[in-house]
């Protein structure tokens, strides 16, 4: 394989070693085949003003906040939405003079030693979602070539891609999420990078008017575990994204975490004695944990209560 083939392997390859820090992995590798001294890949909705989540390599962490607080002096973002799905160099927006005597020069770039700058907006209609990938230079005599512009063009899809399959790939090692629970990964703001079915019927259900591509509440304000209607939720964060587990509520929702693990381990056929063995606790309370889910559940027997656990 070319130098090329074998970076699109290593992107995939590397989509498997978990979602945190992907972006920056993934902006390494592009580094092996096309020269580049600083990096940002960012990423949004086409609704959205600015990115919700944003890696930077090579470049100070300071960057992403300092690119949004000249946003209004600054045209290349504009440019790279109007030539959606196409690289585009700063310098055919604004010529070598423009620039380097310009207000964007000596108050942003300037303060981080970018020289040269090209990029690209990939957007996704069917999600919404916006990603961006800018490179930099900081020798201002090293231009982008035409070389270099073909290889992010291509690369672009496959940052992209991998990106998803990497989401893709930790939803599906959830191999038994709580309750039965339908999954997504999503940003801050509630946008879904990855989402399975089920989880987007239910909120099809309960939910029918509002759009699909996010959460329809604001999940900074709600807490792990939290009843919205008759759907309950917990989140996991992975960096500066979450896993969305998402149930209908049930029975078994009225039991406290302790009930749980003693009906677990009832239904799965063990006698009070090993329960209380494998829970670390007396056979006494196993028993007094069991009587109060009986009483919770309105029933009175083993074969009632696998019923609730599992109704099918």
């Amino acid at each position: 394989m070319n130098e090329i083939d074998v970076c699109i392997t290593r992107l995939y390859h590397s989509a498997g070693k978990g979602i945190q820090d992907y972006r920056r992995r993934a902006l390494t590798e592009l580094a092996q085949i096309i020269d580049f001294d600083g990096a940002l890949w960012g990423t949004g909705h086409l609704n959205s003003k600015g990115f919700h989540s944003v890696d930077v390599l090579g470049v100070d962490d300071s960057y992403p906040n300092a690119l949004a607080e000249n946003k209004m002096i600054n045209p290349f973002y504009g440019a790279l939405k109007l030539a959606s799905g196409c690289v585009v160099e700063l310098s055919t927006i604004m010529d070598d003079k423009t620039f380097y005597h310009s207000e964007l020069y000596r108050k942003f770039f300037s303060q981080y030693g970018v020289e040269r700058v090209m990029g690209v907006i990939l957007e996704d209609e069917s999600t919404g979602i916006v990603s961006l990938v800018s490179l930099y230079r900081f020798d201002r005599e090293k231009t982008f070539s035409e070389n270099d512009k073909n290889l992010l063009q291509r690369m672009m899809h496959h940052l992209v891609n991998a990106a998803s399959h990497a989401y893709f790939l930790h939803l599906q090692q959830q191999n038994e999420p709580p309750n039965k629970a339908a999954l997504a990964i999503c940003d801050k703001h509630g946008l879904f990078f990855e989402v399975q079915p089920r989880f987007i019927e239910m909120l099809k259900q309960h939910y029918p008017e509002d759009p699909l591509g996010r959460l329809p509440f604001n999940l900074q304000e709600k807490k792990d575990g939290l009843a919205l209607g008759h759907l309950h939720f917990d989140k996991e964060t992975l960096g500066d994204l979450f896993c969305i587990s998402l149930w209908e509520k049930s029975p078994f929702d009225l039991l406290s975490a302790r009930e749980k693990e003693v009906v677990q381990a009832i239904t799965r056929g063990l006698s009070f004695k090993e329960a209380a063995r494998e829970l670390g606790v007396a056979p006494s309370t196993v028993s007094n944990h069991l009587y109060k889910v009986y009483r919770k559940l309105n029933i009175s027997s083993r074969s009632e209560l696998a019923l609730v656990v599992n109704p099918q």
